[in-house]
This record gives structure tokens, C-alpha cells and sequence, in this order.
């Protein structure tokens, strides 16, 4: 099957993310919801999204065992975690959502000591990585191959280089300013929509 899309909703007004829900809602296969709308909302925004946006899988960002645990009872199906927390803080959201069934998406900084890093994020097992496309894509994924974990591109990537990001065979496409920043967020979702149909990818994350 194609690899999945994904839309990010960032930003502090809760009345723009539901109208970016609302009008993408047919066309996109999972959501994530940035650290600054749930700065600003909190969980109940969850509720409000999957109202607008029923049925498809919802990622949350969690820097605080605090924040994992209440996006955790709302029933959110993963977390994603920057990959600069400590140690500490990585392992122990980790564990909540393990124990809650849920999945792990580490968000990996625009740093180029990946090789350095690798063994830290191969203890974690978290079940997706989240790879900026703003970093060397040929450096970073030698480094990252010996994981054995699925890849997902997010960051500031355009329509242009979708085919180009889905001949590295990612799980998913993480979307954010290409589509919200967007006049026309829904012709933007379709353009990339009508890209990622000529070279199907991977199977199902969710």
C-alpha cells in the first residue's frame, strides 16, 4: 500500500486547526497535533479534532510524563517525543505508552551526529522515526539503516519533492507548513495527494 500522509496542527488557535481539519478530512490518513496548540488547548482539543476528523489514528506531541498520561486518557494512538529529552524523560513516556498499547514517534532535531545517537534510539524501540528533510538525507539514513526502524520525512519539504522523498521508501509523509501555511490548504493536500499515488510504497503504520 502508499505510504501514509500525515498533517501536523500547530499553532494556538483552536478555530484554525478544526477548519484545517475540517476541509482536509477526506484526504488525509493521520493527524498530529503540535506542542503549541496543546500548550494552548490542552486534551480536550482532541475531542474537538476527532469530532471534525472521525476515524483516523491521532499522534500527540508529549514533552512531560504529565502531558503522556493525559493525552494518554483521551485515547490518542501515539505519542510523539522529541528525541532531545533526557534519557530519563524518553524512557519513562515510552513506558506509559507501552503500557497504555499505544505507539512511539521520535521526533529527531536537525543534528548531524546521528551515527552517534543511533544507540540511544535503538533502545528506546520507538515504532516510527521522524526524520527532517532540512538534514542530509544520504548521511543521516546510512547512519539510521542498522535500526530497522520505519522512517517518516517531516519538516519543510514541498510538493515538488515528493516523489523524490518516496523513492527513500518512508512509512509515512509528515506535513506541516507545506499544507497549513498554505492559502489553499486543501489544493495543496491534493497535489501532494496525486504525487504519492504514482510510487506506492510501504504497508499501513496505524
Amino acid at each position: 500500500m502508499a505510504a501514509l500522509l500525515q498533517l501536523v496542527l500547530d499553532g494556538s488557535d483552536r478555530g484554525v486547526a478544526l477548519e484545517l481539519a475540517r476541509q482536509t478530512a477526506e484526504l488525509i490518513d493521520a493527524l498530529e497535533l503540535g506542542p503549541r496548540l496543546l500548550h494552548a488547548e490542552g486534551p480536550s482539543i482532541v475531542r474537538a479534532i476527532r469530532d471534525t476528523m472521525p476515524g483516523r489514528p491521532l499522534a500527540c506531541w508529549a514533552e512531560t510524563e504529565t502531558e503522556a498520561d493525559a493525552l494518554l486518557q483521551v485515547g490518542v494512538e501515539g505519542l510523539t517525543i522529541p528525541a532531545s529529552l533526557s534519557d530519563e524523560t524518553l524512557s519513562a513516556i515510552t513506558r506509559r505508552a507501552r503500557a497504555a498499547g499505544r505507539r512511539i514517534l521520535l521526533d529527531l532535531p536537525s543534528l548531524s551526529d546521528y551515527a552517534v545517537q543511533a544507540e540511544r534510539w535503538r533502545m528506546l524501540s520507538p515504532d516510527l522515526v521522524k526524520v527532517p528533510v532540512e538534514v542530509n538525507l544520504r548521511e543521516i539514513l546510512g547512519g539510521l539503516r542498522g535500526l530497522e526502524i520505519p522512517l517518516a520525512f517531516s519538516g519543510d519539504w514541498s510538493v515538488v519533492q515528493v516523489p523524490w522523498l518516496l523513492l527513500y521508501r518512508p512509512i509515512a509523509l509528515i506535513a506541516g507548513p507545506v499544507v497549513t501555511g498554505a492559502p489553499e490548504p486543501k489544493r495543496i493536500v491534493e497535489a501532494i495527494r496525486a504525487r504519492m499515488a504514482i510510487t506506492p510504497t510501504m504497508s499501513r503504520f496505524y
